[in-house]
């Protein structure tokens, strides 16, 4: 069944069991992944999905639900299921309706490449490509996931809005081990075959874990720190998923009560872009069907936007940013701006403190407070006068969300797009230069 179909299948059946409003998503999409470990490649696979996202609206009441199965009878039986729920449920004081249609949307360039959608068997030689690097570079064994396809979604709802979209995207992880405990990650992504530098990826695993063979324990206290690339983009992502409105409204942003506030350095500015050139995340279009566009989260330091949606815009008061999700407002492309110095130059102004390329495992003692601790690793590194000295093991990160922000020094001028698994709040992608924020809290985990 074509997208169209499912999606007008969806909104005429649930409006005639009595639905007032009706969302349908349908989404096809192709992934294929490459995995590999110990210089070969170990596994390839390749997935086909077709599902259907749906919202219904009844006398304020609200409910929505992804569906696999897309066989009609089995769409029609859910329906009718959710119309039963919506029956029994509360009336929301916060309902808002859907956005009237229809809407123009202007298409966003470099989303689709046929070379990337038919890359094929090709990917292994972009997987050997990035191995080969990080061998070269200094890594013995070197492992990661190569994941790329293609996805197409049709938008149909009941308030005129008719949508639809194609986007080609791929993620190269690598991670190199030199010896024991040593270890680097490299990372390339975006949605061209143009974007994608396996050998750069690579390159950074192998160098960063030949610079970890050394490894001391330093005491825990605050440094100056750099983040790198892929620690820098698990921070803001944080904050950018905390600057939706549901996390704010739920207890889970330590963003709430401080719009238009200044929450971070003055050379902080962080925009959500669904417009981007080849950006991950970027749409023309949200899930309420309203054209997106560029915002600013924090501009100059100041907090100056929520995402939201319709129903969190009318609990604010204000208009939706088109950010739907329909329970959860989400930023797009998450996009950090650059500062005017090189990396090494930024690296240059830290008279003793720690480069940290990676952040894992992030969790929260305290949402509304920001109060976290991160795992550190791939690439933790002591840096004296400009220079990495040696490799450091057994450090925390211990601090504040608030505390970093605000304590941001500077930044490099190559912003890069970078995603990896460990962006645990969402955010497609983040581009995003390096970081130098101001004594950094770290903890000697207790056992």
């Amino acid at each position: 069944m074509e997208l169209r179909e499912l999606a007008e299948l969806v909104v005429k059946e649930a409006l005639r069991l009595g639905a007032d409003e009706v969302a349908a998503e349908a989404v096809r999409s192709i992934s294929r992944q490459v995995r590999f470990a110990n210089n070969e490649v170990t596994v390839s696979k390749t997935w086909d999905a077709l599902e259907i996202h749906v919202y219904l609206a009844k006398d304020r009441r609200v409910v929505g639900t992804s569906l696999a199965n897309i066989q009609p009878e089995a769409i029609r039986k859910a329906l009718s299921d959710l119309m039963s729920l919506l029956a029994v449920m509360k009336e929301r004081p916060d309902y808002a309706p859907l956005p009237q249609g229809p809407f123009d949307y202007e298409p966003v360039p470099g989303l689709y490449d046929e070379r990337l959608a038919k890359l094929g068997e090709k990917s292994i030689d972009m997987v050997e490509a990035a191995i080969n690097k990080a061998l070269e570079a200094g890594g013995k064994r070197v492992a990661g996931t190569f994941a790329f396809g293609e996805e197409e979604l049709f938008l149909l709802t009941s308030r005129g809005v008719e949508a639809s979209d194609r986007k080609t995207k791929a993620e190269l992880v690598v991670r190199a081990l030199a010896d024991g405990e040593s270890a680097g990650v490299g990372l390339t992504c975006g949605t061209r075959l143009k974007d994608l530098d396996p050998e750069l990826a690579g390159d950074e695993a192998g160098r960063y874990a030949k610079l970890s063979l050394r490894l001391e324990k330093l005491d825990a206290g605050r440094y100056d720190t750099i983040l790198g690339r892929p620690a820098a983009a698990v921070f803001f992502d944080i904050v950018a998923g905390m600057a939706s409105a549901f996390y704010v409204d739920s207890g889970l942003s330590c963003l709430t009560g401080k719009l238009g506030q200044e929450i971070a350095s003055e050379v902080v500015s962080v925009y959500d872009d669904a417009r981007l050139e080849g950006g991950l995340g970027s749409r023309p279009f949200d899930d309420e069907g309203l054209p997106t566009a560029r915002k600013p989260i924090v501009e100059r330091g100041v907090l100056k936007t929520y995402l939201h949606n319709s129903i969190t815009a009318k609990r604010h008061n204000t208009s939706s940013t088109a950010n739907a999700g329909w329970v959860v407002p989400r930023p797009w492309n998450v996009v950090v701006q650059a500062g005017d110095r090189s990396d090494e130059e930024l690296l240059a102004e830290v008279r003793r403190g720690l480069l940290v390329n990676n952040i894992t495992y992030v969790r929260f003692q305290d949402y509304a407070k920001g109060d976290f601790s991160a795992v550190i690793r791939d690439g933790v590194f002591l840096v004296e006068d400009g220079e990495i000295k040696t490799g450091v093991k057994g450090l925390r990160l211990s601090d504040n969300v608030l505390n970093m922000l605000k304590s941001v020094q500077a930044l490099s001028k190559e912003a890069r797009q970078t995603a990896h698994w460990w962006m645990e709040w969402g955010s497609p992608a983040v581009v995003t230069p390096l970081v130098l924020i101001e004594q950094v809290g770290f903890t000697v985990p207790t056992k």
